[in-house]
């Protein structure tokens, strides 16, 4: 079953995806929302090109793992992805996702370091690997 994942951003949204048999984890894209003003489609259009079968958004919560206004943005892009597209759409805590991306960015060089793009791929991708290690089939 191939999945996609999805670090939502304001500014950028990190997407990963599995391969077909949903084992191996993959950055696919940063949709750069300054650029590119229909996010919402951009995503459709991911999930139609890659022929993906579930979404996965990470779920920004606070220290207390509690809900913040972030969290309600989140839910909110998640539903109408959900709505236009008909696919199952589950939440993994993405706590700490974007800090454990900037740490692994800091083994590349040094250019690659300032690529916030990569990050949110990055943290798109753990986000991913968090939902598989809990055993996430949906």
């Amino acid at each position: 079953m191939k999945l996609l994942s999805v670090d939502y951003g304001r500014r950028r949204i990190g997407v990963a995806v599995t391969d077909e048999e949903g084992r191996f984890v993959r950055g696919l894209v940063t949709i750069d929302r300054k650029l590119c003003k229909d996010s919402h489609q951009q995503i459709l259009k991911i999930v139609a090109d890659e022929k993906i079968e579930a979404i996965i958004f990470g779920l920004p919560l606070n220290d207390m793992d509690e809900e913040t206004t972030m969290t309600k943005e989140v839910r909110g892009f998640a539903s109408a992805i959900e709505i236009t597209c008909g696919l199952p759409i589950h939440f993994v805590d993405e706590s700490f996702t974007s800090r454990r991306a900037s740490e692994l960015m800091m083994f590349r060089k040094k250019k690659a370091r300032r690529d916030k793009g990569l990050t949110d791929r990055i943290a798109a991708c753990l986000i991913l690997e968090t939902f598989l290690e809990m055993g996430g089939k949906p």
